[in-house]
């Protein structure tokens, strides 16, 4: 395997969390995208938490070893790096690095941030900008929100980045909390579904947690508005993936892991950009 992606980083996981091998071995890594790097960190945060002790062979990349300390990977995960390994990020190299997402306070901030990091790179139109908004305050409010449902979890660990490729926007964020299934049955009606059946639910029917008429509903309309732009959408959960693209929208088994992790990869072109991409490896 030379590449981490949506569809590789499940391999990883299974080496992580089912199997707990000692050794993870990433010296040929060619390429990562910013999904499979922020559940790369959490499956690293789990086997911290979980154990048995786990030795990293980095890849051997310099590109995809500079793009993970602009990224700010190696910070994140820095109770596997030596300290002399880790280094400031540099933000030129990336178009928004991993950053945590706790409180509900602080979407706003985060938002605005990723916001004016996007504008500075790209003349984008008032009316995409606001379409990207919608969808990363949508994104990051749901960590604070339904990632501890329960009260059970100490620490969820949300996380997001944005990275900018020759023809997409990618987004991701993720955490590991107590997954769509768990937040879904807190109604006694739904406690009962399995993984694949939550996520169905709540992608494709538009279920919530909540009761109140016009709460929830938000991972229904990214769907809609991802697929209306040709983009591509990624959500997986507990042990249930979804894939969707303008054409199909299929759920897949996937190892057991934690909480919810989403990628949002859209076309340039919906945001009226045309020129390459600024600084990046």
């Amino acid at each position: 395997m030379a590449k981490l992606t949506v569809e590789t980083i499940d391999q990883v996981l299974d080496v992580l969390v089912a199997q707990k091998a000692n050794e993870l071995d990433l010296r040929h890594i060619t390429f990562i995208d910013p999904y499979a790097l922020l559940l790369l960190a959490l499956g690293m945060r789990h086997r911290l938490e979980v154990g048995p002790h786990l030795v990293i062979q980095w890849p051997e990349s310099p590109s995809v070893h500079r793009w993970m300390e602009a990224m700010g990977f190696f910070a994140e995960v820095d109770e596997f790096v030596p300290t002399s390994r880790i280094a400031p990020v540099r933000v030129t190299n990336a178009l928004a690095p991993i950053t945590s997402i706790a409180k509900e306070q602080e979407v706003s901030r985060l938002v605005e941030a990723f916001d004016r990091r996007l504008a500075e790179r790209y003349p984008l139109t008032g009316t995409s900008r606001n379409a990207l908004i919608r969808i990363m305050i949508e994104l990051f409010q749901n960590i604070p929100q339904h990632s501890n449902a329960t009260g059970a979890v100490s620490d969820p660990h949300g996380l997001a980045a944005i990275q900018d490729y020759t023809d997409s926007i990618f987004l991701a964020v993720a955490d590991k909390g107590v997954g769509l299934h768990g937040s879904l049955a807190l109604r006694p009606e739904f406690a009962s579904l399995s993984d694949r059946s939550a996520l169905d639910a709540i992608v494709f029917e538009g279920m919530s947690r909540f009761t109140d008429p016009g709460r929830g509903g938000e991972l229904r309309r990214i769907a809609r508005l991802v697929r209306n732009w040709d983009g591509m959408l990624t959500i997986r959960s507990g042990e249930a993936l979804l894939i969707m693209d303008a054409e199909h929208g299929d759920i897949y088994d996937a190892p057991v892991f934690p909480g919810v992790q989403i990628a949002i990869c859209l076309p340039r072109r919906v945001f009226g950009i045309e020129a390459p991409p600024i600084d990046n490896e």
